[in-house]
């Protein structure tokens, strides 16, 4: 499946990453329409989008995980082995073995990226409803496999896992040290609630290679990389579950932020476009 943009957004090309704490960057998407593009500790670059509210329902959207431990921090991945770390049971069906034929792929400034939706779900009020994703992991398997290895969260790193026989090709903070964390910084108060989508991931498509495969993603929530509470009580998981899902065929594409300097392309189409129509008028 592949979507590509031709017309790109205005509105939201500028990033919304902001680095803090040295060498710890903050992708803020705690804005309506907000779009940030970082660099992960492996896998080169990414982008993350916050959306308006998606369709979530039969017919839109698949979801293979879904993770709760609130009010505390959570992480998990999505298996059909069981119920790991944090896991939500798999016996409903959304918590499960994903094919890398499932992923949408979506084009944007000319380069190939797989799609990922994330619906979190948290409480309102005194700053219950931020949320921090600080760490996530992409690994290429064979089949569904659980994992051998977890490294806990120890501020400023967040936590990290192996999988078995499973090709590591994304890693969006290291374990090691704070010399490249990336915090994604989200807001629930900004959709209708849960079951309503709050951001896109784009991950770049040559990562995952050609070939149908199982992948495997590990995401971990609320943990701040230098171990205080920045965001207020919210930082951490405070209700439901938040859940990973993938587009299905056939669902409008969203809008996608391209980069900065093709909307100025198009900003200069709009400007050429409403002089053109002035000079009619005159004459």
């Amino acid at each position: 499946m592949r979507i590509s943009f031709i017309f790109p957004a205005v509105l939201f090309a500028l990033s919304a990453a902001v680095p803090c704490w040295g060498a710890i960057t903050t992708l803020n998407l705690t804005t309506t329409g907000a779009s940030a593009t970082g660099t992960a500790d492996l896998g080169g670059t990414f982008q993350v989008d916050q959306v308006g509210p998606q369709p979530t329902g039969t017919g839109y959207i698949d979801p293979f995980v879904r993770i709760q431990n609130g009010p505390n921090d959570e992480r998990g991945y999505n298996t059909s082995l069981g119920t790991p770390l944090d896991d939500k049971s798999p016996s409903d069906g959304f918590t499960r073995a994903l094919l890398l034929s499932e992923i949408p792929i979506i084009t944007l400034g000319g380069i190939d990226y797989r799609q990922f939706l994330l619906d979190i779900n948290e409480d309102s009020g005194s700053d219950h409803e931020i949320l921090s994703l600080n760490q996530i992991h992409f690994f290429l398997a064979t089949s569904a496999q659980l994992h051998p290895g977890l490294t806990e969260s120890t501020p400023p790193t967040p936590s990290s896992i192996t999988v078995g026989s499973a090709t590591e090709i994304f890693r969006l903070s290291t374990n090691a040290s704070a010399d490249n964390f990336n915090e994604i910084l989200l807001d629930y108060s900004l959709n209708s609630g849960s079951g309503s989508g709050d951001m896109f991931l784009y991950v770049q498509s040559s990562l995952f290679g050609t070939g149908d495969k199982n992948v495997i993603m590990y995401s971990h929530f609320g943990d701040d990389p230098d171990g205080s509470d920045i965001e207020g009580t919210g930082d951490s998981s405070s209700d439901g579950f938040e859940e990973w899902a993938v587009l299905q065929t056939g669902t409008p594409p969203p809008s996608v932020p391209e980069p900065a300097s093709l909307a100025i392309w198009g900003l200069g189409l709009g400007i050429a476009g409403i002089i053109g129509r002035r000079r009619m008028r005159r004459a």
